[in-house]
């Protein structure tokens, strides 16, 4: 359903995503062509503000609850984002093949997408990660008050 506070729990995780991205790309230590980096974790963010975030909040959600809502969606958001682009890179070396069989393709995501997690360990990134989480489920807790 159609809900003001899932509206703005997407808009600002999905804000969140995209200023991650390009904080990512700041720090990235290798020559990388990122492409569409930006926009996916853009749609990526707006896929969790609404689904994660927006289907739990509640005019009547406290404060603990709407902190945990916004982690739980801030870390799904990650997550998906890094089994995505990490599926992406197996993806285009095997399209390069470098793997034997596919099974190897597959099971080269998880090092792929660990590698790539220790470019989110820089405290502004975590910072803007968390901040973006919280405030996305506050956003979305009290628009959903006014808006019912």
């Amino acid at each position: 359903m159609f809900t003001m506070g899932k509206v703005s729990a997407a808009v600002v995780l999905g804000g969140t995503g995209y200023l991650v991205a390009t904080q990512v790309m700041d720090v990235w230590e290798e020559e990388f062509r990122f492409g569409y980096f930006p926009w996916v974790s853009l749609g990526i963010g707006l896929w969790a503000g609404w689904t994660i975030i927006g289907r739990r909040i509640s005019g009547r959600s406290n404060l603990s609850h709407v902190v945990a809502y916004g982690l739980t969606g801030m870390l799904i958001m990650v997550l998906m984002g890094l089994f995505i682009f990490a599926g992406n890179e197996a993806l285009r070396k095997a399209l390069g093949r470098r793997y034997d069989n596919p099974a190897e393709a597959i099971v080269d995501i998880f090092p792929i997408a660990g590698d790539w997690g220790m470019n989110l360990l820089h405290p502004h990134i975590l910072a803007t990660l968390v901040a973006g989480g919280v405030l996305a489920a506050l956003a979305a807790r009290v628009i959903d008050r006014i808006w019912k």
